[in-house]
């Protein structure tokens, strides 16, 4: 059986119940309105995954097949060609020319041209796969609903299955160089990798809570989710703490470059950290951007001290990071 608990609610994290079947009408949970986010004209749909492919060049993939691409750094933004209506749940990209993107049921795409055309490929598997990482062009993995985890070490050509024993929800994975990786999921579980993901080990985790969103940055691994928890290691991960936070919002996209953290999530919830994640305090937020969710947020290496990057969520909602300030 499937374990029930607030862990389920990652199903329902940015719409994505309402774009799997789940429900007849808008995700639970979330605030509705009659008009779309305030954002680039381009995009209305609800937007789950962002990467910064070079300095210049963002992705950002969502509900209903949508992949969007801007070459600008966000000021406009183009819509690609995808291969049908499949929600797209994450998004890629260990260099500048190879990305891939996971998706509902089993889905996989891959460009090798920066994101400006996308190809099938068979991960080997039905299941909703809700997040995926490549530590380079060949090595990567996959995880999702019921414990699934795919990896690959040819470039997405062949896929194997790797299931964790476990019947959980898998929410964000990390691979990295070496085959060192970090995999997060329902009630509070925590997982580490030495060998590309092909297997798993159980770390002691702080928190009960479902965990929907994980980064690295250096030695330091951050991960937050359900309630508004954030958990972060210090030590690749073999050790982990809560963080101190005073929201209670669910966080669904969290990001590191040095001392400066975003994690972003339900009710247009955006925190700040300038510790490396150790302490949160919550950043200014339009009212009208208080309805939405934000799903996602990316950030670049530090240019002269300062940090940039991007975000996205519900029905277009799109911001800029400039050092400790949104641009929305």
């Amino acid at each position: 059986m499937r374990p029930k608990g607030k862990g389920n609610i990652r199903i329902l994290f940015i719409g994505l119940a309402a774009a799997c079947g789940f429900f007849p009408g808008p995700a639970p949970g979330f605030a509705e309105s009659p008009a779309a986010a305030a954002g680039p004209r381009e995009m209305r749909d609800n937007l789950f995954s962002s990467v910064m492919i070079t300095e210049n060049d963002y992705l950002l993939v969502g509900d209903r097949g949508k992949i969007y691409r801007s070459e600008n750094r966000g000021e406009t933004w183009t819509e690609v060609p995808g291969k049908g209506e499949t929600p797209l749940f994450s998004v890629s990209f260990p260099d500048s020319t190879h990305g891939w993107i996971s998706g509902r049921s089993g889905a996989i795409l891959h460009t090798r041209d920066s994101g400006r055309t996308w190809e099938a490929q068979k991960s080997g598997t039905g299941k909703h796969l809700f997040a995926v990482s490549f530590a380079d062009s060949r090595n990567g993995c996959a995880a999702g609903d019921w414990g699934e985890v795919v990896t690959t070490a040819d470039g997405g050509a062949t896929w194997q299955r790797a299931p964790l024993p476990e019947d959980i929800v898998l929410y964000g994975v990390h691979l990295l160089p070496g085959g060192r990786g970090y995999l997060v999921g329902e009630f509070g579980r925590i997982f580490r990798t030495a060998d590309g993901g092909r297997t798993w080990t159980a770390q002691a985790s702080p928190v009960e809570q479902s965990l929907f969103c994980l980064c690295v940055d250096g030695e330091s691994v951050l991960a937050a989710g359900l309630d508004g928890v954030i958990v972060f290691s210090r030590d690749n991960g073999q050790s982990w703490t809560r963080a101190a936070n005073d929201s209670g919002n669910s966080l669904y996209g969290i990001a590191l470059q040095g001392r400066t953290g975003w994690a972003m999530g339900d009710a247009g919830t955006a925190l700040l950290s300038t510790d490396a994640g150790s302490t949160w305090r919550a950043a200014e937020v339009p009212a009208r951007n208080k309805l939405f969710w934000i799903g996602t947020v990316s950030l670049a290496p530090p240019r002269q001290g300062d940090v940039a990057g991007f975000g996205a969520g519900a029905r277009g909602l799109y911001f800029g990071i400039e050092g400790q300030s949104l641009r929305w």
